[in-house]
């Protein structure tokens, strides 16, 4: 339920903490004090569409915070793992709105999009006003409604359906796999060239890489040889003009005088090991030197087998491990489809017989939920009557598909509710139809009978007295009264019949403080003299108070009969 709400910087209200209670909860003031400045801020932290002009004059933002407590709804918390929001046992939803364009909504301090807010409230929140539209008017909606209203006769049906409707397309998808005789060898003939092309390539893992260094070094031949030889001739030389010889000249020079002084044989024999170092150095450069003799042949090819490595590549994945990737599904479908024939006739026989079990359990739970209509339309229709729509029509309409390829996960049938709210006026959809006022009627019907059904804890209904008044009003504070038995009820009115059924009864006014206008919400112990503004005001309080308790020991009655 609904336990807290808290507006700041919303059109006339400046900071506001609501707390509301189980049961029934009435919202009732005089015309204009803010009574639809709370619903707005309530839709708004729900996730509706808003603008700025909502923020309050002279301000920068507006902020809503609402807390939600003691919910039991495994679809709630299955929502609630699935956008990465830990389930604490208290939901707490924020969403601010800045002039500067900037806006937020967090879900128990998490960051949310506004359509993951969306998604989470209409699991928490059913607001019902004259010009809302509701998840349970949406067409698409229509046949999960009725099937939570027969859950127990349908639920073996739908659990019958369920199985041979998966089991249908299973094997449907299986055969799809493999596609028709001529189709299977087409394919077959493209992936064993496709196979064969790939193993004609033998592309090596790396080799593109390899090649690619090769055509590099082969590119710069010309520089690298005209390097290695001018550094091989610094080293060797001319006519023994070398470094190497240079350095063998001055050992011999000082070899002929190392008996005239003991520090020079260190000296030869460092000479020997740089002269051993530089010829070692010079080797390496002859070696280098054969290594480069590659010819134009031998470079053409190389191009060659670089086109051929990166157009095989291109063409199936891009890479080496995608060419492989696909070389090793090519053969595993190969395989798979050169066994297909004995394959296909056994799913043939197999798919003949689910679709028999299909259309068997279709029917079933076509016939089931036909019952389950005709006993919902004369439960709404009964339910309409007592809310004063005595005229209307109400209708279900169901639509079967006829072959098992047009079924969907729900059935064979399409489902949606149909309404005449006025004798001699035909059937038409629910949404195009009905007025405000009948809108919320029916809504209040239809919760009437579904009480304990859905899992949604809190129903707002804004304003469902427009239209009604005298004994229609009393019956629909009965309804009203009836649904916040099991669930919190949130009612904005204006008819004392169903404000003295309050089990909480706010009042919304407003005052002039510092020169500003501002709502306030009060919680009444004593609801009396609202009652008595409700139903005549000042000038008949002489009558009115009286009335008022009347009205209240009328609404006490009826509680208890509840009980």
């Amino acid at each position: 339920m609904l336990s807290q709400l808290s507006i700041e910087n919303i059109a006339l209200i400046d900071r506001l903490e609501l707390k509301l209670l189980n049961g029934l909860n009435i919202l009732s003031g005089e015309t204009g004090a803010g009574k639809s400045i709370i619903i707005d801020s309530l839709n708004f932290v729900l996730g509706e569409r808003a603008d700025r002009s909502l923020i309050r004059f002279g301000t920068d933002f507006a902020v809503v915070q609402a807390v939600f407590e003691d919910y039991d709804s495994p679809a709630l918390s299955a929502y609630l793992d699935e956008i990465g929001v830990e389930d604490e046992g208290v939901i707490i939803l924020r969403r601010k709105m800045s002039q500067d364009g900037k806006n937020e909504c967090r879900v128990n301090g998490r960051v949310v999009t506004l359509s993951m807010l969306r998604g989470l409230t209409e699991l928490l929140v059913d607001i019902h006003g004259q010009h809302e539209h509701q998840s349970l008017l949406k067409s698409a909606n229509h046949i999960h409604l009725l099937d939570s209203i027969g859950s127990a006769p349908l639920e073996k049906c739908k659990t019958s359906y369920l199985k041979a409707y998966n089991a249908y397309h299973t094997l449907k998808n299986e055969l799809s796999r493999y596609g028709d005789g001529a189709e299977r060898e087409r394919r077959l003939d493209i992936l064993n060239y496709q196979i064969e092309e790939i193993e004609n390539a033998a592309v090596k893992e790396g080799e593109e890489e390899a090649l690619l260094a090769q055509r590099k070094r082969v590119r710069n031949m010309e520089k690298i040889l005209a390097a290695l030889q001018t550094a091989k001739s610094a080293l060797e030389g001319y006519e023994g003009d070398g470094v190497s010889s240079r350095l063998k000249n001055a050992q011999n020079v000082l070899n002929s005088i190392s008996s005239f002084d003991d520090s020079i044989p260190a000296l030869t024999d460092r000479l020997y090991s740089a002269k051993t170092e530089i010829s070692d150095i010079s080797d390496t450069l002859g070696d280098m030197l054969d290594r480069l003799d590659f010819d134009s042949r031998s470079a053409e090819q190389m191009e060659q087998r670089l086109e051929v490595v990166r157009n095989i590549q291109h063409k199936y994945g891009g890479s080496w491990e995608a060419l492989n990737m696909f070389y090793e599904n090519a053969k595993r479908e190969s395989e798979t489809l050169s066994g297909a024939g004995e394959r296909v006739e056994e799913l043939e026989k197999e798919i003949s017989s689910a679709k028999s079990s299909l259309k068997d359990a279709a029917e079933k739970l076509t016939k089931k939920r036909t019952e389950v209509a005709k006993q919902f339309e004369n439960s709404m229709v009964r339910e309409l009557g007592d809310l004063g729509m005595a005229g209307s029509t109400f209708s279900i309409d169901i639509v079967t598909a006829q072959d098992v390829d047009d079924m969907g996960g729900d059935g064979a049938d399409s489902v949606e509710f149909l309404i005449s709210p006025n004798v001699g006026e035909p059937l038409k959809p629910l949404a195009k139809i009905i007025s405000g006022g009948e809108m919320s009627r029916f809504m209040l019907a239809l919760k009437n009978i579904i009480a304990g059904i859905d899992y949604i804890g809190t129903l707002v209904f804004d304003e469902i007295d427009t239209g009604i008044s005298g004994n229609i009003a009393a019956v629909v504070a009965q309804k009203l009264c009836n649904i916040s038995r099991n669930r919190q009820v949130i009612a904005v009115t204006h008819q004392p019949s169903l404000a003295a059924m309050a089990d909480n009864h706010y009042l919304i006014s407003k005052a002039a403080e510092g020169g500003k206008t501002l709502t306030h919400v009060a919680l009444l112990e004593d609801d009396t003299d609202e009652l008595a503004r409700l139903i005549g005001g000042n000038d008949y309080s002489k009558y009115a108070v009286p009335h008022a308790k009347e009205m209240k020991a009328w609404a006490q009655q009826y509680k208890r009969t509840l009980k």
